[in-house]
């Protein structure tokens, strides 16, 4: 263990203590859980400025949480951070043995790089698909199911492939609309959805980190025309659509 992370646990250790942080000593595994998904977040927001500092600081905050939650469970005589470090350590060797077992064979090298078919044998669950948490979005669900049923063959052989798919899909959510069937019109727009998803995982693309930076550049644009809005004196609500797509539009062309 280095000498930093090894000053890092005693730190959280004497925040914890007796004479401690007030703060720190209440904290439990639940209460610190909306805290850990900030950092999460926030770190991803580092990569996606590429922002060394930033990342270098958001890591470690992250890495925080993960020793609290160490500490925690140590102090409940569950596990301690060596043990934890150990569990992923043997984990990762087992998981890999083309490349960690000097005795590995090559007779099933596909089975053995195969993540998921492996970790659905160690935890003995019923699908490959099972074991996403709850917390994480639907566009991640969904591009990760898709990876998980890849892994064993289910998938198409080329982005053309997932394209058509695509068109598919949307051509069914035109009927749907056309029959004024709001429950199918639902329906059709998840199939379709599924299928975008699909079609990013072609380009290795993270089809929740494009719409997280779709979703800024829509901020930053309508901002633009907010602004635009405020320095000519108009009501937002009193400027028509063709005027406000022009602002778009503007906005758009200062970002080239």
């Amino acid at each position: 263990m280095s000498k930093e992370l090894e000053n890092l646990i005693n730190i959280v250790q004497r925040l914890r203590s007796e004479d401690g942080c007030e703060w720190d000593k209440k904290q439990t595994s639940e209460s610190l859980t909306p805290h850990l998904l900030e950092e999460a977040n926030e770190v991803v927001d580092a990569i996606l400025e590429n922002n060394p500092e930033n990342l270098k600081e958001e890591l470690g905050d992250l890495l925080l949480h993960i020793v609290f939650q160490a500490t925690i469970a140590s102090e409940k005589k569950l596990f301690n951070f060596d043990e934890l470090a150990k569990k992923i350590n043997e984990k990762l060797v087992d998981r890999h043995p083309h490349i960690f077992d000097e005795n590995f064979n090559g007779e099933d090298q596909s089975k053995a790089k195969n993540w998921e078919l492996n970790k659905k044998i160690e935890k003995n669950r019923q699908s490959i698909l099972d074991g996403m948490p709850k917390s994480l979005s639907s566009l991640i669900v969904s591009q990760r199911y898709q990876d998980k049923t890849a892994a064993v063959g289910f998938e198409w052989d080329n982005y053309e492939q997932a394209m058509y798919k695509v068109e598919e899909e949307l051509n069914e959510l035109k009927i749907a609309i056309k029959n004024d069937d709001k429950k199918n019109i639902e329906e059709e727009i998840g199939d379709l959805l599924i299928t975008i998803v699909n079609l990013s995982r072609f380009f290795s693309i993270s089809a929740e980190l494009a719409l997280k930076k779709s979703n800024q550049k829509f901020y930053k644009r309508f901002n633009y025309i907010e602004k635009i809005a405020e320095k000519n004196n108009q009501k937002m609500e009193d400027i028509s659509l063709k005027e406000l797509l022009n602002y778009w539009n503007d906005a758009k062309n200062k970002e080239k």
